[in-house]
Parts: structure tokens; sequence; C-alpha cells
């Protein structure tokens, strides 16, 4: 009776385990955290089987105990060779240089960064003649930084001399040979699209390719920090200055806008300030040529917190969502808050379609009626109450800067 209390503790612990396997496998697809879990559950998998031979092999099939203590054994060091051997990787693989602080290790959003599918920096290929690391025609100086797209380098174009940063793609795991195709052919076809995007507040986007299975993008190189350093209520920065970074963000939407490209992922950690103020947008288009398919209902794509409302309900996209978007990152940076936080994706989803923020004024009380009534139209639910144009949203700021004496 002992004995079969005992295993079927075992087997309901393994049942939970599986499930939280389960879960967070969908959490984590690709990356190392994904091998860490995966690696872990082939160990106590393993241990399972080897509890349980006992039951299987003399209670169900008589077996000699000599021939199930051998299993039992092998089944073990099975185990603890896959604990073993498998982990070895995670201390000999290349070590994280994320931390750098220079270029565009800044705008890499630290929560994706254990999204990477570490198997992308293995497409890189030797340069035999220059002893170099490249991809492509690029010559790889150091890694900056993780994304949940793919591994970010710092490199050089010897053709034309110049630093730049390379972004390599991954696509999605889940995805069949036709599907990855499919979605190729779609990342070039749109890439092409964001590369001719030439705007003095928009990243550059030199060039697109593949090198050996690895697609990637060439991007402009930038030296400076990204906004999310002045999200905090101890390091906001003075409103004239943040009605500045947000008319430079709006002058960027305004001419994607225009070219029909819609950013879909407006958030401080892509919205780079340089060290002369200059504002650069980040990852334009990248939420978009990064979809397993074109566009379509019932998808939702971008960051929780910075969603419009009809972004939360999987609604085609237009240029008014990054308007919604563009007004929360205006309220956090005048506040040091989120105006939508909740616990999980639903709590988010649920306020940010029927609840309003707590005002503003309420948390920074040099707040004017005039930002105030902008920020607010920049958030409101209503479609035909919204900015219509990021344009339209940038002549007001301009206006009320002039009036408020702001600069």
């Amino acid at each position: 009776m002992d004995y079969l209390l005992a295993e079927s503790l075992s087997l309901f612990f393994y049942i939970i385990t599986l499930a939280i396997y389960n879960r967070a496998r969908k959490e984590y697809a690709g990356g190392k955290i994904a091998s860490a879990i995966n690696l872990i559950m082939v160990f106590v998998t393993l241990i399972f089987f080897s509890d349980f031979t006992d039951y299987f092999l003399i209670r169900i099939f008589p077996v000699a105990e000599d021939t199930v203590l051998i299993i039992k054994i092998i089944l073990k060091v099975s185990a603890l060779s896959v604990l073993f051997f498998g982990g070895l990787r995670f201390f000999v693989e290349t070590p994280d240089t994320a931390g750098s602080t220079s270029g565009l290790n800044h705008i890499i959003n630290n929560k994706e960064a254990s999204q990477i599918n570490a198997s992308d920096s293995l497409s890189i290929q030797k340069d035999d003649s220059s002893k170099r690391e490249t991809i492509g025609r690029y010559q790889i100086i150091e890694q900056i930084g993780w994304g949940a797209m793919g591994i970010v380098y710092k490199g050089r174009d010897p053709r034309l001399n110049r630093l730049t940063a390379i972004k390599t793609i991954r696509f999605r795991d889940d995805l069949d040979n036709t599907g990855i195709l499919n979605t190729r052919e779609q990342f070039y076809r749109e890439a092409e699209v964001i590369a001719k995007l030439s705007h003095p507040n928009i990243v550059s986007i030199y060039d697109v390719g593949e090198d050996n299975g690895l697609s990637y993008l060439a991007m402009e190189y930038l030296e400076g920090e990204n906004l999310e350093k002045y999200t905090s209520k101890n390091s906001l920065l003075l409103t004239r200055k943040v009605i500045d970074i947000i008319i430079q963000v709006c002058d960027a939407l305004e001419y994607a806008h225009n070219h029909d490209i819609v950013h879909r992922d407006i958030k401080p950690a892509n919205i780079m300030i340089l060290e002369d103020g200059l504002v650069k947008v980040t990852d334009f288009g990248i939420a978009r040529i990064t979809e397993s398919s074109k566009t379509h209902t019932g998808t939702i794509k971008g960051t929780p917190y910075y969603m419009s409302p009809e972004q939360t309900k999987g609604m085609k996209l237009t240029g008014a969502s990054d308007i919604f978007s563009i007004g929360i990152v205006f309220y956090q940076l005048l506040t040091g808050r989120l105006p939508f936080t909740g616990d999980n994706l639903a709590s988010i989803m649920y306020q940010t379609n029927n609840l309003n923020p707590e005002p503003p004024t309420s948390y920074n009380s040099s707040i004017d009626e005039i930002t105030l009534t902008i920020l607010n139209k920049a958030m409101e639910k209503s479609l035909q109450k919204r900015y219509k144009t990021a344009g339209h949203m940038k002549e007001h700021l301009r206006l009320a800067a002039r009036k408020g004496d702001v600069y």
C-alpha cells in the first residue's frame, strides 16, 4: 500500500511537471532557456521511467529482478549523462556580450532576450582571408545584443568602410518548410519596402540578405540610449524635452504612415535618443515583416502595455494604432508610470479597451492643460475621436510648446 501511494505521488508530480513544461515551452520558443527546459524535461522523464521500472517490469511483466536492476541503472546513467553532456553546451558557447553599453544594445528589450534561437549565431561563416567572422560581406566586430527575432552584431562594411548594426532574423519555429519559404519571400519583399524609408528620425536599413540560410538586416549603427531609462519616476525628463522627443517620433510616424508602413510596436525600447538630441525610431516595420503571413485580422502583434484597443482585438491596423502607442509612451515619460497595468495579458487588454487611466496630473502637477488635452486625444479608445494622423498630433504639440513657452 505504501509503495502504491509513493508511486501515485510520483506520477502526480510528473504530470504537474509535464504541464509546467508544456506552458514554458510555449513561452520560450528557442534560445538557451528553451534548451535548458527541454534538457531538464528529458532528465525528469528518464528518472520517472527508472522509478516506475519495478511496477512495469515486475508487477505487469514478469522480469527477473537482476534484469530490472540493470535497466534501472541504465536509465539513471542515461539521465545523468543527458544532464551532464547536454549542460556542457551552456559553458562552452560564446559568452553573452549583451551587457555592452554602446550602440544598438540600448534598443534591445531585455524581456525578449530569452527568446533568441542561439543557433543563429552558429550560421556566421569564417572569412578565411581575413580570419574574421562575417555575415554576408559584413565583418563582425562584436555581439551587442539579443532581441526577439535574432542576435544583433556590431559590424563593419568593408566596401563603404562604415560601422553597421547587423540584426539576424529568426523565423517562427512552428512553421513547416512551405511556411518558412513563404515567410522568407514576404520578409524580403517587405524589407525592401522598409529599406526605402529615408527620414532623419528613422533608423536606416542599408541592406537585406541571406548568408548560408541566415537572413539578416544591415542597419545604421547608432551611439545613444533608448527611452526606457527615462520611464521611471526618479529619472523623468523635463516636459519641454519630452515634448521635443514626441514631436520627432510623430514626424517619423507621419512619414512612415504616408508610405503605408505601420510600426506596430512603438515603445520606449524602440525609441533611441542620440547625444545631440536627435531621436531615432528603431525596428520600423520589423513587427510586420517578421510575421508568418501577410497581416490579417485575428493576429495580435506588439508589446501588451503599449497596444491600441484595435491591436488587442487583432483588427487590421492603421497609423492610428501607432498614435495610441505613442500616447502611452508620452504618458509614461511625463509620469513615470504606465497607464494600463495588470498581472496578465487579459487584465491589460481589458483596461486598454474599457478603463480610463489615472489622470497624469495626479503624478505630475506641472503638466499644462494644452499638453494634457493632446495626450488624452492621442489615447482615445475611439478611432473617430483619436488623432487621425501623426502629423496632426505633431502640429498640436508644436503649438502647445510655443504657447506654453516650454522651450
